[in-house]
C-alpha cells in the first residue's frame, strides 16, 4: 500500500514593532530615516512614530505589511484577517502562526481566537532566529515603500493611508513577478511551490475591540541605538521623497550633486565591511585602531546603526580594499586577501563578492614533497583573470570541513611545489601581522605570479 507524504503545515511568522526606519512629520508627510534614531530624539524633529504590522511566510521572502499611528492601534485579529484575505502570496491562513513571547504576554486571547478558525498559535522560544530575522527585513525594507510617494495628502491619517497602499502594492508586485531577482534558484522554486498552493481563505469574523495591549517592547530596538547626531531633512527632488539624514547638510550646489548619486547608487559598503572584518586574520579591535576609530564605532558602521565621517570611512575602505564600481553602481571587494575561514556566512559572503558569484575554482594546495602547514590548510581562490586571494582555515575546525559547501565550485586538493607552498605559507603569515599588511603582501604575491592568473583561471600544479 502506498503512503501518500503528508504536506507541510504551513507557517506565517507575525511580528509588530514601532517602525524603526519611518515616522510622519507635519509638513513633510512620512519620513524615512537613514540612521535609526530613538523615539524621544526623533521628536526634536517633529517625528511621530508609528506602529508597523507584518506577516511572513516562513522561510520565504514573502511579506505584507501594514501601519497605524501608535495612539490608534489596530486589534491583531483585524490585521491578520485582512492580511489572509487581501495579500495573495500569503495564500490565506497558515497552519501555524509563531509569534514572540511579547506578543504572546500582550494579547491573551489570540491563541484561543486563533484556534477558533483551525490556526495553532506558537510561541517562539529565545533561541529562535527565523522570527526576528523577519522582523528585521521587513524594517529594513519599509523604509523603501516611499519610493513612490505622491505627495498629496501630507496629514497623518492621509500619509498612513497611503504608505498602507503603498505596502500592498509592494506585496503585489513582488507576487506577481515572482520575486525576480532572488539571488538563489533553490528558493525561486520553493516560492513558486508555495504560490501554487490554495488559498485557504479564513471564515469572516465578527470585529471585537481592541486585543492586546501595547507596551515598552514595542520598541525595543531603541536600547542598542548610539547617541544621537547632527541630523537634517532632505527633499528627495526625484520621487518627492523626504529622508532625515545623519550629518551636516551640505551647500545647496553641492547636496544636488549628492542627491543625484545617493538616488541611483546603492550605498552596500558597510555591509562588505562586516563580511570582510569578520573574515580578517586581525581581531576587529586592531582594524578599528588602524583607521582611527573605537571598536564601538566600527561595529555600529558596520551594523547600519551609525555613519562614519568621510575620512575615517575613506581610510576603512582602503585598509579593507573596498571600491565603488560605477559600472554596478556599488561597492565591491576588491582585494586581493588573505582570509580566515572564521563564520561561515561571512567567508560565503565574500567569496561570492570577489568571484563575482562563484566564477572560479577554489582549491587546497598541499606541497607535492614534504610536511604541510600542521595548524593551517590553504585555499587558493582564482577567479578567472582576476588577482587571487587566500583562505586560511584552521585544521580540524568544523568550518574547515564545509568549505566544499561554502565555497561554489570547491575542486580537489593540488600538489604544488614547495617552493610555491612556502610562498603561500610565508606570505600569509606576513599579511596576518597587522591589519594593513594584508592586502599588501597579497598585492606583492600576485605580481610575482601575475603570469599564471592573467586572462586565465589558476590551477596550480
Amino acid at each position: 500500500m502506498n503512503q501518500q507524504t503528508q504536506p507541510s503545515p504551513r507557517e506565517h511568522h507575525f511580528y509588530v514593532a514601532i517602525a524603526k526606519f519611518l515616522f510622519h512629520h507635519p509638513e513633510h508627510g512620512m519620513v524615512s530615516v537613514g540612521d535609526p534614531i530613538k523615539i524621544k530624539d526623533a521628536e526634536r524633529y517633529g517625528l511621530s512614530p508609528l506602529i508597523l504590522y507584518g506577516l511572513t511566510v516562513a522561510g520565504l521572502p514573502i511579506r505584507w505589511m501594514t501601519f497605524t499611528q501608535v495612539d490608534q492601534p489596530r486589534a491583531f485579529r483585524d490585521v491578520l484577517l485582512e492580511a489572509w484575505r487581501n495579500a495573495e502570496g500569503l495564500r490565506g491562513q497558515p497552519d501555524i502562526l509563531r509569534i514572540n513571547r511579547h506578543l504572546a504576554t500582550a494579547s491573551s486571547e489570540l491563541a484561543g481566537a486563533m484556534a477558533k478558525m483551525g490556526v495553532r498559535v506558537e510561541v517562539a522560544d529565545a533561541k529562535e532566529k527565523s522570527l526576528p530575522a523577519s522582523l528585521r527585513s521587513a524594517q529594513d525594507s519599509s523604509r523603501w515603500l516611499l519610493r513612490k510617494h505622491d505627495g498629496n495628502d501630507r496629514s497623518l491619517a492621509g500619509a498612513i493611508q497611503a504608505l498602507c497602499r503603498y505596502a500592498q502594492i509592494d506585496h503585489d508586485f513582488r507576487v506577481r513577478d515572482g520575486h525576480r531577482g532572488v539571488n538563489s534558484r533553490e528558493v525561486e522554486d520553493r516560492i513558486q511551490q508555495w504560490l501554487t498552493l490554495p488559498a485557504q481563505v479564513p471564515v469572516p469574523t465578527v470585529a471585537g475591540g481592541l486585543d492586546w495591549e501595547p507596551g515598552p517592547w514595542l520598541s525595543s530596538w531603541e536600547t542598542s541605538l548610539p547617541s544621537d547626531q547632527p541630523r537634517y531633512f532632505n527633499h528627495d527632488g526625484f520621487d518627492g521623497c523626504t529622508w532625515l539624514l545623519t550629518g551636516e547638510k551640505a551647500p545647496e550646489d553641492i547636496a544636488e550633486e549628492d542627491d543625484f548619486w545617493a538616488d541611483s547608487d546603492y550605498d552596500n559598503a558597510a555591509v562588505i565591511a562586516k563580511n570582510l572584518v569578520a573574515c580578517w586574520p586581525n581581531p576587529p579591535a586592531e582594524i578599528a585602531k588602524c583607521v582611527g576609530i573605537t571598536l564601538r564605532e566600527l561595529q555600529w558602521f558596520t551594523s547600519g546603526k551609525a555613519s562614519l565621517d568621510r575620512h575615517a570611512r575613506f581610510d576603512l575602505e582602503v585598509l579593507l580594499g573596498i571600491e565603488f564600481d560605477e559600472s554596478m553602481g556599488r561597492y565591491v571587494e576588491a582585494g586581493p586577501y588573505v582570509l580566515v575561514a572564521n563564520k561561515p556566512l561571512a567567508l560565503k559572503e565574500v567569496y561570492e563578492g570577489i568571484s563575482g558569484g562563484g566564477d572560479a575554482y577554489p582549491c587546497e594546495i598541499v606541497p607535492r614533497q614534504g610536511a604541510a602547514d600542521p595548524s593551517w590548510r590553504y585555499v587558493l581562490i582564482n577567479t578567472y583573470g582576476e588577482p587571487p586571494s587566500i583562505v586560511m582555515a584552521p585544521r580540524g575546525a568544523k568550518i574547515t570541513e564545509r568549505l566544499p559547501e561554502l565555497l561554489m565550485n570547491y575542486g580537489d586538493i593540488r600538489a604544488v611545489a614547495p617552493e610555491f607552498y612556502r610562498d603561500v605559507v610565508s606570505t600569509c603569515a606576513r599579511a596576518c601581522r597587522e591589519p594593513a599588511a594584508n592586502i599588501r603582501e597579497m598585492k606583492n604575491f600576485v605580481n610575482r605570479y601575475e603570469a599564471h592568473w592573467a586572462d586565465c583561471a589558476w590551477q596550480p600544479e
